[in-house]
């Protein structure tokens, strides 16, 4: 521990216990600053807080095997690497060359007004005692200060690694496993005040120096009544040094906490004392089960319901990315169709925080998704001045045609192939006599073909599978999914097939199974419900609930006949202007009918970012309402050219282009005649 329980207590004076209600203004004004334009801003990852993704050139080169690579997740394990070869000179030319003025430069051709710096407290104050960090270096912020003054763009400094971890992951300088081995306590806060301190004093006054950011993502285990007495003590601590309201917003995430929460706790405890704070939100839409499970179209929804959250409080969104789950990178458009098309929709609920927005980050070696530089080249982050097609939550959104458009039979039949995607984003897939559901792409090993039960490889002359039916389930093996107690495996055609019999329920009652149905498949023999196993992805019969997630949503197997056709009306142009009408409900698809719960809540630390679990594409790494005239200020940005430079012809990427067949995705080079290998856990950022 770096200080002691009794400091602790003597930190942490008691708090207000009065919470006021939600629902009205909770912070003063944003003060004389409220003029200034919100920022529309990048990160400068992996330059004085080393990350495997952005700084990937200097990780690389000291893992030379794959078990030194795995361990070398932070700054703190790289360090001790350098410090043990006698090699602590190559982070000084990092930091020499990995930002330079020439970076600064091309920032502002972008048509962006703002960065956001991520910092380690050792490059404040230098490392605590026996740390491996390499510090002070407060040259190099100088740098990006008077760099910034120049040129007329606004710093976001911040606090991005307290001194003991305001988590045990690596975005704060330290990857600490097994989980528990960091507790809360660990975060030394004194000395974090401290470093506050000392960069506030260091900065007051600069006119490119807009903001200061108190921590970064702190671990959802600090109780939130002393993160907030934290936080109250930050604020006070940077105003004290001279960082005044009129210069500085002071920046307070709120990490995988619900925003309401932490602002009705920050209000109750300060009562309007401190002017000119904000929250601070990362959305991430790849991390975690409730993002990979998402298709396309529930993704680009959620992305239009954060603009929701933003407008109840004051805030900036300070991390966002392109990349997107596992289920969402399928479908017939090309890659760069969906990043842009995404990156347009953030960037229009984006729009809505009051302080801005910073995308993660200005270059990353985990693919274009994380990377500024590349995205902008691509033309993915040019926001689009129409909206998202109407949809009130009911049936079947009309963006899943729009994105996804149904075979041209989108009833299935029995002698169908489908796949059955979990309510986990993965689909079931059958090795030997195994049955789980791993991967969240399509491959031949994961395709089912759905048989009648008297004519179990030819169907029944094409007739629907209705609400109610038997069926048995054949999988590429040639064997039927079978139910042995509590297990789903499988049996050869020439066994007993009571136990591969399941019962069809669809979800939407009365209906017959089309495609993009969600279905139980009930047990004939124990009349268990089949789902996913959270733990080691087998598939089981365990429980007679119909539940969520024991939903599997059924897709048609296309492969083998003509692809579907967009409608000619079905250009991206045309699916903005305005919304085409809701179709009545033709099917029911396991997915969500309103916001989460609370998007910052479900989002993970910025560590999984550099290995994914989608064997189907490269892996990717990682307040106060705004004024009507910061409002209409921002309105105007997004009119003019938010990033000057044009994208590569065609400079128009149209869904109607899909006219002719989508070309078939290449499955990571994993043959079709077999499963894959296992896929790796999610690494390092």
């Amino acid at each position: 521990k770096l200080f002691s329980e009794q400091d602790s207590s003597q930190f942490f004076a008691p708090v207000a216990s009065t919470i006021r209600g939600a629902g009205r203004a909770l912070m003063a004004p944003r003060g004389p600053t409220q003029q200034r334009e919100p920022w529309r801003g990048v990160n400068l990852g992996g330059w004085l807080l080393l990350e495997p993704g952005p700084s990937a050139a200097l990780f690389r080169r000291h893992a030379r095997d794959g078990a030194e690579a795995k361990a070398l997740l932070c700054e703190w394990s790289l360090m001790e690497v350098l410090r043990k070869k006698d090699a602590v000179h190559e982070l000084r030319e990092h930091r020499e060359t990995h930002i330079t003025r020439r970076d600064f430069e091309k920032i502002k051709r972008c048509g962006l007004n703002a960065v956001r710096l991520p910092i380690g407290y050792w490059v404040v104050l230098g490392p605590c005692a026996g740390e491996p960090y390499e510090g002070p270096a407060l040259e190099y912020v100088d740098r990006a200060v008077a760099w910034a003054e120049e040129l007329g763009l606004q710093v976001l400094l911040d606090l991005h690694g307290c001194p003991g971890g305001e988590s045990g992951d690596a975005p704060c300088g330290r990857h600490q496993r097994p989980v528990g081995k960091w507790h809360w306590s660990d975060w030394n806060f004194p000395t974090s005040l401290r470093a506050l301190r000392v960069l506030a004093e260091r900065y007051k006054g600069r006119p490119a120096v807009t903001g200061i950011g108190v921590c970064n993502e702190p671990s959802p285990n600090v109780p939130l009544d002393k993160l907030c007495h934290y936080y109250d003590r930050a604020v006070a601590a940077v105003r004290d040094a001279g960082m005044s309201a009129d210069q500085a917003t002071v920046v307070l995430p709120a990490f995988q906490r619900p925003l309401h929460e932490v602002a009705q706790m920050w209000d109750g405890m300060t009562q309007g004392l401190h002017a000119n704070v904000c929250f601070d939100l990362h959305y991430y839409h790849c991390f975690g089960e409730a993002w990979n499970r998402m298709t396309l179209a529930q993704s680009l929804r959620e992305a239009e319901y954060h603009s929701q959250e933003l407008r109840r409080f004051p805030a900036v969104v300070s991390e966002w990315s392109n990349a997107l789950g596992g289920v969402a990178q399928l479908g017939p458009l090309e890659d760069s169709q969906k990043r842009a098309l995404f990156g347009a929709t953030q960037l229009a609920a984006y729009k809505n925080a009051s302080h801005g927005w910073f995308f993660w980050t200005w270059q990353d070696a985990a693919g274009i998704e994380w990377d500024f530089q590349q995205s902008h080249d691509e033309g993915s982050l040019r926001e689009m001045p129409q909206r998202l097609p109407s949809w009130s939550g009911s049936g079947e959104d009309p963006l899943e045609e729009i994105l996804n458009p149904s075979p041209s039979e989108p009833d299935v039949c029995f002698g169908d192939h489908v796949f059955l995607r979990s309510f986990r984003g993965t689909y079931l897939d059958v090795e030997g006599t195994t049955v789980r559901a791993r991967w969240a792409n399509r491959g031949a090993w994961q395709r089912v073909q759905i048989c009648h039960p008297h004519a179990c490889a030819v169907g029944d002359k094409r007739r629907a599978v209705n609400n109610g039916d038997v069926v048995r389930v054949l999988a590429h093996t040639g064997n039927f999914l079978a139910v042995n107690g509590e297990e789903l495996s499988t049996c050869a055609p020439n066994e007993s097939l009571a136990i591969a019999e399941f019962i069809v329920h669809v979800k939407r009652t009365g209906s017959g199974l089309r495609h993009r149905s969600a279905v139980f498949l009930q047990s004939r023999v124990t009349e268990c419900v089949l789902d996913c196993n959270l733990g080691d992805d087998t598939v089981r019969a365990r429980w007679k609930d119909f539940g969520e997630w024991q939903g599997f949503a059924v897709e048609k197997d296309v492969g083998k006949e003509v692809a579907p056709q967009p409608k000619p009306m079905l250009n991206l142009e045309a699916l903005f202007k305005g919304a085409p009408k809701e179709q009545p409900a033709q099917s029911n698809n396991l997915q969500m009918k309103r916001p989460l719960a609370d998007a910052n809540e479900n989002q993970e630390p910025k560590t999984r970012r550099v290995q994914r679990c989608q064997a189907s594409s490269p892996a990717p790494r990682r307040g106060k309402a705004a004024s009507s005239s910061a409002s209409a200020q921002m309105n105007r940005a997004a009119d003019e050219v938010l990033l000057s430079t044009p994208p590569p012809a065609p400079t128009k990427w149209l869904a109607q282009d899909l006219i002719s067949p989508p070309k078939p995705r290449r499955l990571s080079g994993f043959g079709l005649a077999a499963p894959p290998p296992p896929m790796p856990e999610f690494g390092g950022k």
